[in-house]
């Protein structure tokens, strides 16, 4: 064998007299093959002037000194074309289209590295067993083709999980997807590991369920004065459309008055006030309220829950407003209370408001003709029947024996609020 398998190079013969000359083509070609770049592909006729060590592969149909050289590579060495035949997995940089080529045994084709079946992909990081792609960098830029761009999460089966999991530190804070059915859920998780669902969206109606409630911005009602920078006097109810004042209210001696009270988010209670509009005949009369959790439901009734706080008292016998203020602020968790507001003199009357909240109030023509005009159904408010003095005067009790809502009175069919409490956003 006088050349070598692969790059034809030339073997020095035995005892061969210059031996320089067999050397030198041998770098020759090593020149021209290794790290290849051709100065263009298809060329068919050799260009005029040629510079040493010049390469081309050569097109269909070649003339001239290339005549009979198609898809070869012609290499211009000390003043003449060379035809260096390739063999497969050959490969030259196209200078001209800054494209890799590479010998295919039949015609020279783009180098496309084959990204199909990969073990996995890490771009910035490096991929796992479970991240097969996996990405660390500022931004992923996801860009259309034509009208838009969609990103598909598939899963094999309904009950399986298809989801997007934001996390902190490594630890989930946020979740959207479908997992273990085919409803659209949301959930959010301060720790990782409890998750709260917020919104589900009913695969098979389109229905919106909010199993944790809403919880909207409060836009305070207009002409309602707040008092104390954040702190502010009413309900914390943010569907609360307007309010009516009503004449005041007659409060029966030592009876206790009950008014519901629904808490939308965690708010600070502070305390509250009675607006007495008529002070008490009785000389020294007190008047006491203070807020409970509402019970559990007993019958076609509510039960009143555990006391949250005791206001105190104040005179009674004095008209105006009756400010109460906790000593202790208590935290209220979302969810409803009952307020309670007692005087132990008689002919005490405090003024009340009358709160139109959508989804506790429906309204009915009332009278008929051209009489007729708006009324409410709603929340009404309760009347102890039994005596209470003992709770006005002594303190409110930790619970009631005895179940106010199913031993009650109610003045009218009007929502009434007589204590208004004092909040602050927690």
């Amino acid at each position: 064998m006088t050349n070598t398998p692969n790059l034809s190079l030339p073997y020095l013969a035995a005892a061969q007299a210059q031996k320089h000359i067999t050397v030198n083509e041998a770098l020759s070609l090593l020149d021209a093959l290794a790290q290849m770049a051709v100065v263009a592909v298809g060329a068919t006729t050799p260009p005029g002037t040629p510079a040493e060590g010049e390469r081309h592969i050569i097109g269909s149909g070649a003339t001239g000194a290339w005549s009979g050289w198609d898809n070869s590579i012609a290499l211009f060495s000390g003043g003449a074309w060379l035809r260096l035949i390739p063999q497969v997995g050959w490969m030259a940089w196209d200078v001209s289209a800054s494209e890799l080529l590479v010998w295919n045994g039949s015609a020279w084709v783009s180098f496309v590295p084959n990204l199909q079946n990969l073990s996995g992909v890490g771009i910035g990081t490096s991929s796992d067993a479970t991240n097969k792609l996996a990405v660390s960098a500022a931004a992923t830029l996801l860009n259309h083709a034509g009208n838009g761009h969609q990103l598909k999460i598939n899963k094999a089966a309904s009950g399986d999980t298809a989801s997007l999991l934001f996390q902190t530190n490594w630890s989930g804070r946020a979740e959207m997807g479908t997992a273990g059915s085919d409803d659209f859920f949301l959930k959010v998780s301060a720790d990782g590991s409890t998750f709260f669902e917020t919104l589900r969206a009913d695969g098979n109606t389109g229905a919106a369920k909010f199993p944790n409630g809403i919880d909207p911005e409060r836009r305070s009602i207009g002409g309602l004065t707040k008092g104390g920078g954040s702190d502010w006097w009413g309900p914390v109810d943010p569907f609360t459309l307007s309010y009516s004042s009503g004449s005041p209210q007659a409060l029966s001696q030592d009876k206790m008055y009950f008014m519901p009270v629904f808490v939308d988010r965690p708010v600070q209670l502070l305390g509250g006030f009675v607006s007495l509009g008529t002070a008490s005949t009785t000389a020294g009369a007190l008047i006491r309220c203070g807020i409970y959790r509402l019970g559990a439901p007993n019958g076609d009734d509510w039960d009143i829950g555990d006391r949250v706080a005791d206001f105190g008292t104040n005179p009674a016998d004095v008209a105006g407003h009756k400010i109460f203020d906790l000593a202790t602020p208590q935290t209220l968790t979302r969810g409803w209370y009952v307020t309670t507001m007692g005087v132990s003199g008689a002919g005490a009357y405090a003024r009340y408001a009358r709160w139109m909240t959508p989804g506790l109030t429906r309204y009915y023509p009332h009278s008929s003709g051209t009489s007729a005009y708006p009324r409410v159904v709603a929340p009404q408010v309760f009347l102890y029947e039994n005596a209470s003095n003992a709770a006005i005067t002594g303190g409110l009790p930790a619970s009631w024996t005895g179940n106010p809502v199913s031993t009650m009175t109610s003045t009218n069919n009007w929502v009434y609020q007589m204590v208004f409490p004092k909040w602050r956003e927690v």
